[in-house]
């Protein structure tokens, strides 16, 4: 008999044998702090969902223009496109001063970096907005889409003053930049694609569901509380169902943060 727990298990020698240094040993140890990056992101999330207003009651109105929710449709992935194809363009523009050095390629090419500038303050904040609501793996990528982010607006940055330094003429350094720059960007661009299309961060994970277009009874008006969550199934697809005084409202029951579905 186990004199610990009074079970009639057996044990065996090599177990009753050992050391107490050895018994002690096999005691699950206090498990290690989070990696710095994990956080560092805590502290960055929680100082932004400060910022735009997270921890308020709704409406959140300030956090849902930065999300585009008042539009319909994200706000970041559309502003992404002003850096991106100012920068491409600055790009272009470089490469013709570098050839014929004309002075217009060399206007083209500062314009061009003010104007990417300007939609990467929009970028920045749109960005950060919707990756405080991330956790997990879609955190991680989303860290490394701002970094990268970062970097390229700081290159970009830097070209912009030695642009701004030369005057008309463009500067082989500024140019140099500029390319490093548009390097990162490209890259950040597929790590946002990574969280969206790999790891499904702001997709409408209901957008699949069959729906009817006729109207279907799921219950009796007089018989739901309110304030009170029912669940029921229109058409195949299950809804929650919720009553504010004469109003009703209904919502998917699919969860696509964790995949689960309300019971």
């Amino acid at each position: 008999m186990c004199e610990t727990c009074g079970c009639q298990g057996s044990i065996s020698l090599a177990a009753s044998s050992a050391s107490p240094s050895e018994t002690t040993s096999s005691t699950p140890s206090t498990p290690p702090p989070p990696p710095f990056v994990e956080r560092w992101s805590d502290g960055l999330q929680d100082a932004i969902k400060v910022v735009i207003g997270s921890h308020r009651k709704p409406p959140r109105r300030f956090k849902s223009f930065l999300n585009g929710t008042w539009f319909g449709h994200p706000l970041h992935p559309v502003i992404t496109d002003v850096p991106i194809t100012a920068w491409l363009l600055t790009a272009v523009f470089d490469i013709i001063w570098l050839i014929a050095h004309t002075t217009w390629a060399a206007y083209g090419g500062f314009v061009a970096v003010i104007v990417g500038l300007l939609g990467a303050l929009g970028a920045i904040a749109t960005g950060l907005t919707d990756w405080s609501d991330t956790y997990g793996a879609e955190r991680h990528v989303g860290f490394n889409h701002l970094l990268f982010n970062a970097g390229a607006t700081m290159l970009y940055l830097i070209s912009f003053i030695l642009r701004l330094i030369a005057g008309p003429g463009d500067g082989i350094a500024a140019a140099i930049l500029g390319f490093v720059g548009l390097v990162c960007v490209i890259y950040a661009g597929y790590l946002g694609g990574e969280m969206v299309f790999t790891k499904g961060t702001g997709v409408n994970h209901t957008a699949w569901e069959a729906a009817g277009e006729d109207y279907e009874a799921v219950l009796p008006a007089e018989g739901v509380e309110e304030h009170k969550l029912y669940r029921v199934t229109a058409s195949g697809v299950p809804v929650i169902v919720l009553r504010q005084g004469q109003q009703f409202c209904a919502i998917s029951a699919s969860v696509p943060s964790c995949g689960r579905t309300i019971r």
